[in-house]
């Protein structure tokens, strides 16, 4: 008997062990899985993570001169990396570090999807031939050949500037904060007006703060600092002095009461310019493509040109809405030559306008000359534009792959194939228009007008 119950203790002990040996496997197994599942799961959740890390809804790289034509200017547009200052430069950076690192198994779609996005933050804002037709115009102010009775000689000249004031205009561009840039600007024009012209300044946007609290008073905010009359350097200058950039937006605001201070300088015996600059989207409600195209059907009969100073594509987009309701010029800008340039076509129609009340007009057949030189700064804007985003363009792929080790060679040399073939389309393009802008140079405004729409869509 104790020989059976030690063999029967011995059994026993031996399928416990078993038991026991195949449950600690089996949890080990479990626990095992349990580890390796939220990892694989974590992976596919970061993948997932990264991808969206990426804009989706952004325009595809251009691939024809139309295309490239509507392609709105990038948050970085008009920037130069390599001679930015410090602080500006680590702003560049930081958008390119929420960029998702790319792994060797990224498909075509990642890969393009990450190209359109690197190009979307450095695209340019190539000029559009229909504008350089509408700068032509204001060129040929005075000519019989433009039946557009705002551009024939009138007994006066009024132009009034209206200047957002907003917090953002203390964003600073090559060291010197947007505002600074602009009243220079505008000083520089205004103090440029021949004897007989006059000029006004509204200021907007001016008062309070961009805090929600302040937005009401901000919003409520638009002064006439210079009335209209001839400019007066020392007056100017204090006019300038009375405020600073600090609150919202009201560009409704503006041009609602723009309209009213010039209601008194009927378009039949005035020609009237106005500029309106602003560094963003009205914020303030109302509609400002609304009261745009008001003015425009108004007695007023307003040159308008809109200046979106280093505008980002939401705000192109409104204020060429705006430029367009009011049948008027939009141009976007980055820097203070750009800003300049802008306020120089109404400075050439007041010297045509000065000559004319002189008796003493130049011969009409000098507006083809003219044109030529408007074709060559046309064409060494896009030469520009382009070298300086092909520049920007590599910088941002080294940074991303030699500093922040955040994409493989492979995607490296992706992107690089992927910058000839926009630096090609550029190119193209370019010889494209310019060959069109010379060829139609000898036709009447009205044939060129039509012309252009018929080849290039508007922006």
């Amino acid at each position: 008997m104790g020989k059976m119950k030690l063999e029967s203790y011995v059994k026993l002990t031996f399928l416990s062990l078993s038991l026991f040996l195949l449950i600690a496997c089996t949890s080990e197994e479990a626990s095992k899985n349990k580890t390796e599942e939220p990892t694989k799961q974590s992976q596919t959740e970061k993948k997932k993570e990264n991808q969206t890390s990426l804009k989706e809804n952004i325009p595809n790289a251009p691939t024809n001169t139309d295309e490239l034509i509507q392609y709105p200017g990038g948050k970085n547009a008009g920037k130069s990396i390599g001679i930015l200052p410090e602080d500006e430069k680590k702003q560049v950076h930081k958008d390119l570090d929420e960029f998702p690192k790319i792994t060797e198994d990224a498909s075509e779609t990642e890969k393009e999807l990450y190209w359109n996005n690197l190009l979307y933050l450095f695209q340019e804002d190539y000029i559009d031939p229909q504008t350089v037709l509408e700068k032509w115009k204001m060129e040929s102010f005075g000519s019989p050949d433009i039946e557009d009775p705002r551009f024939q000689f009138k007994e006066n000249l009024n132009v009034e500037i209206l200047l957002d004031a907003s917090g953002s205009m203390n964003g600073k561009i090559g060291g010197k904060t947007k505002m600074e840039l602009a009243k220079d600007s505008i000083t520089e024009f205004s103090s440029s007006l021949p004897e007989g012209a006059n000029v006004a300044l509204r200021v907007y946007g001016h008062k309070g703060s961009g805090s929600d609290q302040d937005k009401q008073l901000s919003c409520e905010s638009s002064e006439v600092v210079y009335a209209m009359e001839n400019y007066e350097e020392n007056n100017f200058e204090e006019a300038l002095n009375k405020f600073n950039p600090s609150g919202w937006t009201p560009i409704t605001l503006a041009l609602n009461e723009a309209k009213e201070d010039m209601a008194e300088y009927n378009g039949d015996q005035n020609t009237n310019i106005i500029f309106l600059v602003s560094d963003g989207i009205n914020t303030c409600g109302g509609d400002p493509v609304a009261v745009a195209k008001s003015l425009a059907d108004s007695n007023i009969k307003p040159i308008v040109t809109v200046i979106g100073f280093d505008v980002d594509a939401k705000g192109q987009e409104q204020l060429r809405n705006v430029a367009d309701a009011s049948a008027g010029i939009y141009a976007n800008v980055n820097d203070q030559k750009g800003l300049s340039e802008q306020f120089k076509s109404a400075q050439d129609i007041a010297e045509k306008w000065d000559r004319w009340k002189r008796d003493s007009l130049s011969d009409l057949d000098a507006i083809k000359v003219d044109r030529n030189f408007m074709i060559l700064a046309f064409s060494n804007d896009w030469g520009r534009k382009r070298d300086k985003q092909n520049s920007n363009l590599i910088s941002a792929s080294d940074y991303l792959y030699y500093e922040k080790k955040m994409i493989t060679k492979e995607m490296y040399n992706y992107l690089s194939d992927k910058r000839d073939e926009q630096k090609y389309l550029t190119d193209r393009s370019q010889e494209e228009v310019v060959s069109y802008l010379e060829s139609i140079n000898d036709k009447t405004y009205g044939e060129m007008k039509k012309s252009i729409e018929e080849k290039y869509k508007q922006k």
